[in-house]
């Protein structure tokens, strides 16, 4: 296959690789994705949890690397304004900070935040110096950037004091997100960059994909934060990818945006797959308080239909379909025994019942014959259905539409079925 490829005018040969023109490979991809959309996704989701694995199995060095070829995935989610351009940066080095570089980083720190901020980056210099890397340009040894990722594992009172930051963060855990034994949170707390402001440029492109790769790459992590002023540029952002703003801190005077994330609610390994389709909802990743956060919750309609179809799609992985948004929608009874067999039963039920309408008898047939059953590709299910790839197509739409708005009626009693419209007739 490799061999044969390489001969190919279009392959691009390179150390790190083969690579399609990029005229080739939005074609393939376009192509994939019109024929078979869910494969198309399920693609998508193994080449991202592939990615995964190779960084964490990557040395320090090649995270970055790692990172970049796993964030080539996503170069389609970017903004107009270029939050990431996925290239090399050999020009600028990333490091770990020496004792040499506390001056500038403070001298940075001030410049750029002012000098409450300084006096915070003061204190973590001096209680986790391992936590601060500093980019440097290769040609220089001065820093001209810097960044810190703080492992913390108990509140200290030293460290509410010195810093309003990790202050807010601990109230915010000990309200919500409590840590368990052996837990610890991170957060990536100080990117800061010449002029301030975290606008996209390859010094924050260096810092994006280290704070990533430490994600990867940490074990017991049961939280994570993430911290920018520039909230109104990053928070889109940070949204889609599953860390909405939970707190905003005054530093003296500087507004500083906190973005958090539950790695409990949601695996870093079911994180980047669900990342990487392309009809994306982010989950609930962070619980807005106690008293909202319970089983029984109200989901938003379009949480709701993304989680109806990651359900069908995890029907035979039941690690995966035991993580479903749906457990905290109406489907389960709060404080429910095992509410991943409810759920089950109540989208079983939800199946029975749309066939109870003749039209809905084809949704049925649609849907068992792709989730339940498992055919491998939508091609082989049309083929067991015996119908044309094109309107198996439209049944399966419009069969997704028919067990959403049914699974939205449905109670611990089920109601009688309503169809919100009918299938074609072929």
């Amino acid at each position: 296959m490799f061999a044969w490829l390489r001969q190919l005018p279009y392959i691009e040969v390179t150390p790190e690789g083969l690579h399609p023109h990029d005229a080739v490979r939005a074609t393939l991809e376009a192509d994939l994705r019109w024929r078979d959309p869910e494969r198309y996704d399920d693609i998508r989701a193994r080449i991202s949890l592939a990615g995964l694995h190779a960084v964490r199995s990557a040395t320090a060095d090649d995270a970055l690397l790692r990172i970049a070829e796993w964030m080539f995935l996503f170069r389609d989610h970017d903004r107009p304004d270029n939050l990431y351009d996925h290239r090399k940066h050999p020009h600028i080095e990333d490091a770990p900070l020496r004792p040499e570089d506390v001056p500038a980083v403070l001298r940075m720190a001030e410049e750029a935040e002012g000098p409450a901020s300084a006096a915070a980056v003061a204190h973590w210099l001096r209680r986790q110096p391992d936590a601060f890397r500093v980019h440097r340009y290769t040609s220089s040894t001065t820093p001209v950037a810097f960044m810190a990722i703080l492992r913390l594992d108990a509140p200290l009172p030293e460290d509410r004091a010195a810093d309003p930051v990790i202050a807010a963060v601990w109230d915010l855990v000990e309200t919500a997100a409590p840590l368990g034994p052996g837990e610890h949170l991170g957060i990536r707390r100080f990117a800061v960059q010449p002029g301030g402001r975290q606008r996209p440029s390859p010094l924050m492109e260096l810092t994006s994909r280290r704070t990533i790769a430490e994600e990867m790459r940490s074990h017991g992590r049961a939280v994570t934060f993430t911290v920018f002023e520039d909230a109104d540029r990053w928070g889109r952002y940070l949204a889609e990818a599953g860390l909405p703003e939970v707190a905003a801190v005054d530093v003296g005077g500087l507004r500083q945006h906190v973005f958090g994330r539950d790695w409990r609610r949601q695996t870093m390994e079911q994180w980047v797959q669900h990342r990487a389709r392309t009809a994306l909802t982010p989950l609930t990743t962070w619980p807005a308080t106690a008293s909202t956060s319970g089983a029984g919750d109200q989901l938003p309609r379009p949480a709701f239909e993304e989680g109806v179809l990651e359900a069908l799609r995890t029907w035979h992985t039941p690690r995966e379909f035991a993580t479903s948004a749906l457990l905290h929608s109406h489907l389960v009874t709060p404080g429910s025994p095992d509410p991943a067999a409810e759920l089950r039963g109540a989208i079983t039920t939800a199946l029975d019942a749309i066939q109870i309408d003749p039209a809905g008898v084809k949704a049925h047939e649609a849907l068992t014959t792709t989730y339940i059953t498992a055919s491998r590709t939508h091609r082989a299910a049309a083929r067991r259905l015996g119908v044309p790839y094109g309107t198996y197509r439209r049944h399966l739409a419009l069969a997704k539409e028919c067990l959403t708005e049914q699974l939205l009626r449905q109670t611990a009693t089920t109601l009688p079925p309503t169809l919100p419209r009918q299938l074609p007739r072929e």
